[in-house]
């Protein structure tokens, strides 16, 4: 059984997920294996590559196998909840461990963890990216070494053995969608987006974009990069207050900018204008703001996705071909998975407990 071990500048844990260290908590969730395997049983995607529970056998033998896991960063929770089902997937399998790197949303640290892992001598990657051009150079260096990588949520613009993820492009146009309904295709908006560069907030910037192309009287009045997280969006919104005093809408890549929005909101005493935001991430707290009218629309984006990587992982290695993988339009294969439904007013109760995070959503700062 392979020990737990931990290096705190990198936040690297090997996972163990067998005999006792089923009762040890993992690295950076602190969830024990039991606790992971009993939320494992609620993934939304476990008939994706289904794999039976025990040992992985590789060429005739069920040596350990060891899956780097690098990961853009541990500092939202979404981050922690795709760390989770993949920790969940490797607590399936006694000779599956884990190596799991931090990237502090990092592009340079990123690309020097990668190549950590590969000197660590792991079998396989899974890599979440922090950009997705700038991760080209990481990438290429786990092909070139001929180990299996497995892409997942924000592609890589290079030769990959998998991606995975959902269409950010579609769930885009759902959310804009529902927005130029509720303003009758008529309205001033402004965009705060994912951290610029990365592959989701490109896709829904563009599906956004081609929805309102029908919708010539809905204008973009101003853009701004919340980085996928609270605190760079208040600033930007008080910005966008500053500059605007006629907005309609807030159309935030991720539901952390669009709390961030309310506040600003709240402080510039904006309530009484009736900005509406649409947003993306499909957390229970994200689910709660759109049935509590915080939200008009959340895209059900879900991170629940970490198991089937460690999944595609384990069945390049046993040389399982990946039903469903075909090519897209990058270098290397896909495997798309479908979408959520869009969360609205109509369906958030029926959707709230399926999404991720047990955290609460914070207080409207306008009611």
């Amino acid at each position: 059984m392979k020990h737990l071990v931990a290096t705190t500048a990198l936040v690297a844990a090997s996972i163990a997920a067998s005999g006792a260290a089923a009762q040890e908590t993992m690295p950076i969730s602190g969830k024990t294996c039991a606790e992971l395997l009993e939320q494992y049983e609620g993934l939304p995607f476990t008939d994706v590559l289904p794999l039976e529970a025990g040992p992985i056998e590789v060429d005739g033998s069920t040596d350990e196998i060891v899956i780097g896991f690098s990961q853009t960063g541990f500092n939202h929770p979404w981050r922690i909840a795709m760390l989770e089902a993949a920790q969940a997937e490797a607590c399936r399998h006694e000779n599956v461990s884990m190596i799991v790197l931090d990237g502090n949303v990092d592009v340079a640290k990123q690309n020097n963890d990668v190549r950590d892992l590969i000197a660590r001598g792991v079998d396989a990657v899974l890599l979440s990216p922090v950009e997705s051009a700038a991760l080209m150079p990481a990438a290429r260096a786990v092909m070139n070494e001929g180990i299996p990588l497995i892409v997942m949520d924000r592609d890589v613009p290079t030769e990959k053995t998998l991606f995975i993820g959902q269409s950010n492009v579609t769930m885009g146009e759902r959310v804009a969608e529902v927005m130029a309904e509720d303003l009758g295709g008529e309205g001033n908006i402004v965009v705060i987006t994912g951290l610029q560069g990365s592959s989701p907030a490109v896709d829904r910037d563009q599906g956004m974009k081609n929805v309102l192309a029908d919708h010539p009287g809905i204008e973009v009045l101003a853009v701004g990069d919340g980085e996928w997280i609270r605190e760079p969006a208040v600033p930007i919104m008080e910005d966008f207050l500053t500059a605007f005093p006629d907005i309609d809408a807030v159309f935030s890549h991720a539901e952390e900018s669009s709390w961030g929005a309310q506040l600003a909101i709240a402080r510039a005493g904006r309530c009484e204008d009736g900005i509406l935001h649409y947003t993306f991430d499909g957390s229970n707290a994200g689910f709660t703001s759109v049935r509590d009218g915080t939200f008009r629309a959340d895209g059900n984006y879900t991170p629940f996705i970490g198991d089937i990587g460690m999944r595609a992982a384990l069945y390049t290695l046993m040389g399982m071909e990946i039903p469903g993988a075909e090519e897209y339009g990058q270098p290397g294969v896909q495997l798309a998975l479908p979408d959520s439904p869009t969360v609205t007013e109509a369906n958030a109760e029926e959707w709230i407990g399926r999404g991720w995070g047990d955290f609460a959503p914070p207080l409207d700062p306008c009611q």
